[in-house]
């Protein structure tokens, strides 16, 4: 079962891939590709990301630049000709993510000898004929986590802080929020602390994730006017739910590997619900190795 899932998933992805090298040129939605793989579009970008080793704005970025190597050494065409092809307006940002790939300019490129080796990708997939397609394999990742198993988690009720920025930047809201909490006695040994992700940071800029720093309140409890947080609600349902231990700083190795390894084996498909974690212990008197963080992920 999980063997004829994961190739099901790789299927999906094989699709996807096809149809970026087939339209490399043009816009691409993530929203269109998540509905050509028939995978949620809330969390596609995701699976994308763990299977593949790139985000899909570095994979097609990616094929650009080694189409645009390959037209440099057999072609005369004009280097601003080609940045413009590639989707850069000018010579200099092409320049610059050119040498960022290829370790020098697109000048340098042109005028060598021989063509010079560059990192490669994650993934298997190139710029080039169908068969590269077809010869992906889904990147393997160690398992980051303690456990994971599907579970069906409780509904809770939150007072909760947005935050609107870096996710690693959280820990802010989470200061106001226990600020509030504490000159109000609301903090006791039933307390639970929990993170409600709202975006996918694999296609939403930094500084536009949306997140809530929350703790459980009693059924009932609504916050005064002027308070600093709002009500949040995680509805009762099944999720796949894993434990990490180490840094907050590590927690996005954790998403590739449940996006890119553990649901394309399990069965399952991710809800179009966002992603929450809970944390079991306090980072103010734990060593960040030791941390424990229960991330969830709501499943259909």
């Amino acid at each position: 079962m999980k063997h004829s899932t994961a190739m099901e998933y790789r299927k999906r992805l094989e699709r996807v891939l096809r149809h970026i090298q087939h339209h490399v040129d043009e816009a691409i939605s993530p929203d269109d590709l998540a509905s050509i793989a028939h995978l949620s579009r809330f969390h596609f970008s995701r699976i994308f990301r763990g299977m593949v080793g790139e985000s899909i704005g570095e994979h097609v970025r990616r094929l650009r630049l080694e189409r645009a190597a390959g037209e440099l050494r057999r072609t005369d065409r004009a280097i601003v000709d080609i940045a413009i092809s590639c989707g850069y307006h000018a010579h200099e940002p092409f320049t610059r993510a050119f040498r960022g790939h290829f370790g020098c300019a697109p000048s340098e490129y042109r005028a060598l000898d021989e063509v010079p080796t560059f990192p490669a990708a994650p993934s298997l997939v190139h710029y080039g004929p169908d068969d590269a397609v077809s010869r992906f394999i889904p990147v393997l990742q160690e398992n980051p986590m303690v456990a994971a198993k599907i579970e069906t988690t409780p509904a809770y009720r939150l007072a909760a802080v947005r935050h609107v920025g870096p996710y690693i930047e959280v820990g802010r809201a989470f200061q106001t929020l226990f600020g509030w909490a504490s000159s109000r006695g609301m903090i006791g040994p039933r307390t639970v602390m929990i993170g409600v992700y709202h975006d996918d940071p694999t296609a939403t800029p930094a500084e536009k994730l949306r997140s809530d720093a929350g703790i459980t309140v009693p059924e009932g409890f609504e916050p005064a006017p002027g308070d600093p947080v709002a009500i949040v609600e995680i509805p009762r349902g099944e999720c796949a739910c894993a434990l990490f231990k180490g840094p907050y700083e590590r927690l996005g190795e954790a998403y590739h590997w449940f996006f890119g390894r553990w649901l394309p084996e399990s069965g399952r498909e991710p809800a179009d619900r966002p992603p929450f974690e809970i944390y079991l212990n306090n980072p103010r008197d734990t060593r960040s190795d030791d941390l424990l963080t229960r991330i969830c992920i709501p499943l259909l």
